[in-house]
């Protein structure tokens, strides 16, 4: 019985049946009764109806012959007896069995190994002195026989009840159970076709399997985006692989030289050795470079973190401040909070304050705004701009401008879009007021990345 129809049937023909057991052994506790009080009555009965006969015959020491009385006692099956003291006078009806004193009243005895029962009585006569006794026997045989009759009678009724009920319960448990079984077949093509974006039926069937549908789906939501969680972070650790591969090999390659050299030339002037160290130096910093934006690109990219209230002014007051003389601030004296990661809005802030700083001029004015679309922060610098044909590639890792000698990672504005994306914000960027290049990042926005 491991399936759940079979289990249901067996469930209900084991409480039927002791249903039935409890109300059959009840019934047949009440006809049993019924019965022996039946019996009892006739009993006493019989002895009222022989007491005539009974007084006659010991009056008269004569037994008298009663018609009505003989076919009572043959119609009933009893025994008739008068006894005055220990002495027989009267025995009427079948043989009386052979039993020892019997009390008054009504008993049941074992004679030869069968079940008597009888009724015992004084001949109330008082010419009899009270020592006259009436008994009335009969054999408990045919009433036992007819209730171990009615009993095997109901139990075949009984077992063929619960034969046809069990079929009954396996027919309707088919039928109550086959959304069950669809349900079923849908999990298991889900299973097999490792298709994690389909649903199973949630609007169909009785409740519990409707609540069983929607919890199952609401798993099979959970399982698809940890799975593209874990997907995104698994392409974000081969790209962190990749690209490190290919980005890291010339500074490396460039300090290994410069070591080589360096080795194989300790006769170098001190100047020409401080150049190369210094060189070295300048690569190692690179490599350092490297590593850093590919590491917070790649976390980025593994996947979406907790947003928590940020305060956009306070963040950018603190980049500022540590930028230097060059780049000045102007904020709003109330906060302006936007939902966020607080690492990431630090690294658009700083990513294109630092981008300002390098590409730039000589002024660097970063501008936190709050309007009815949302919060935005602006970053001008008095550069020499970019060419609007540049401004969407310069968003991929490791792009840059033709003509760009500054240092950097090429890594910057591809962390700044990312993270962007990331806080449902657009960047944009547009001819500054003061002469170079303007990057707007505007938050609540309909886009996501730039723009």
């Amino acid at each position: 019985m491991r399936s759940l129809r079979g289990r249901l049937t067996l469930g209900v023909l084991v409480v039927l049946a002791a249903v039935m057991v409890a109300a059959a052994a009840a019934a047949f506790h009440e006809i049993d009764r019924s019965e022996r009080e039946a019996l009892d009555d006739r009993l006493k009965r019989t002895a009222e109806l022989a007491r005539p006969t009974a007084v006659a015959a010991v009056q008269d020491e004569v037994p008298a012959n009663d018609a009505r009385l003989n076919a009572v006692l043959r119609a009933t099956g009893s025994s008739l007896r008068i006894r005055l003291g220990k002495a027989s006078l009267v025995d009427a009806g079948p043989p009386p069995p052979r039993h020892a004193p019997l009390p008054r009243g009504l008993s049941t005895f074992t004679s030869d190994g069968h079940r008597f029962r009888a009724y015992v009585t004084t001949l109330s006569d008082p010419d009899l002195g009270g020592v006259a006794q009436l008994e009335v026997t009969s054999s408990l045989e045919g009433l036992e026989h007819r209730i171990d009759v009615l009993q095997r009678r109901v139990a075949l009724i009984g077992a063929g009840g619960l034969a046809l009920v069990g079929l009954l319960v396996w027919l309707t448990a088919s039928l109550l159970l086959r959304p069950l079984r669809r349900l079923r077949t849908v999990t298991a093509s889900v299973a097999e076709d490792e298709d994690l974006d389909r649903r199973v039926p949630a609007d169909s069937g009785p409740t519990e399997l409707r609540s069983v549908a929607r919890s199952f789906n609401a798993m099979l939501a959970r399982l698809g985006r940890s799975a593209a969680d874990r997907e995104r972070a698994l392409d974000a650790t081969r790209r962190f692989a990749a690209d490190a591969g290919h980005e890291l090999r010339t500074p490396l390659t460039s300090v290994q030289t410069t070591l080589s050299a360096l080795k194989r030339h300790p006769e170098l002037d001190a100047e020409r050795r401080d150049a190369m160290l210094g060189d070295a130096l300048e690569q190692q910093r690179r490599l350092v470079a490297l590593l850093d934006g590919l590491q917070a690109l790649a976390r980025g990219e593994a996947g979406p973190i907790e947003h928590a209230p940020v305060d956009l002014t306070e963040l950018v007051d603190e980049v500022v401040t540590r930028a230097g003389p060059r780049v000045t601030a102007t904020l709003p004296e109330e906060p302006v909070v936007v939902e966020g990661w607080e690492p990431g809005l630090r690294l658009v802030v700083e990513n294109l304050v630092t981008n300002a700083v390098r590409h730039g001029g000589s002024r660097v004015a970063v501008t936190v705004e709050r309007g009815p679309g949302g919060a935005a922060l602006v970053v001008d610098d008095d550069g020499p701009g970019i060419p609007e044909t540049d401004r969407e590639r310069i968003f991929a890792p490791f792009a840059r401008l033709d003509g760009t000698v500054a240092p950097g990672s090429g890594l910057g504005l591809a962390l700044v879009a990312q993270q962007a994306g990331h806080h449902g914000a657009t960047v944009a960027i547009e001819d500054s007021p003061l002469g170079g290049a303007r990057f707007a990042v505007r938050f609540g926005g309909d886009g996501a990345g730039p723009a």
